[in-house]
């Protein structure tokens, strides 16, 4: 099949042409170079949603073949979340505290209680946009990428907002 019949049944979510961009990503994650392990999935995902983003654009000038543009953005994709990898800090489970009983003190009760409302009286005076990036990235835990994707702004315009609500909340 040609790139533009490709890059048409991907776009259309036709099978075959899924699957043959599927096993070119496949192909480049899970070379052993990478070491993504338990990772591989993530990339993956992250390298489709490059790819329809920037098909739908018309970024794929045709200077390469589909399947050399399709191992850039996997290749690209992998190093980026190798590098959140080594972003994240891991801490040994037994340097942990234990945890507060369920059942506890009184007082710890009222305690978790009175932050609720506080952190709820926070959130109320935030605003709107506050609230619902906040509720992205807090409670769904969303990376500033797919935040910016869901809002349909750039992931800096994402990170400057998620900023100044942080200032309104301090």
């Amino acid at each position: 099949m040609s790139d533009a019949g490709l890059i048409a049944g991907y776009l259309a979510g036709e099978g075959e042409s899924h699957r043959q961009v599927a096993r070119w990503i496949d192909e480049v994650l899970r070379s052993r170079s990478l070491s993504l392990g338990s990772d591989r999935e993530d990339a993956a995902q992250e390298t489709h949603r490059r790819l329809l983003i920037a098909l739908r654009e018309g970024r794929f000038e045709r200077r390469s073949s589909l399947r050399t543009y399709v191992w850039r953005v996997a290749q690209s994709a992998a190093i980026d979340q190798l590098r959140a990898r080594a972003r994240r800090k891991l801490e040994p489970l037994d340097d942990l505290p234990e945890p507060a009983a369920v059942h506890g003190a009184p007082e710890a009760s009222l305690e978790r209680e009175e932050r609720r409302r506080l952190f709820a009286r926070v959130l109320d005076a935030l605003g709107d946009e506050c609230r619902r990036l906040l509720a992205m990235a807090v409670f769904e835990e969303l990376p500033y990428a797919a935040i910016a994707l869901r809002l349909g702004i750039t992931e800096g315009n994402v990170k400057v907002r998620a900023l100044r609500c942080r200032a309104r909340a301090s």
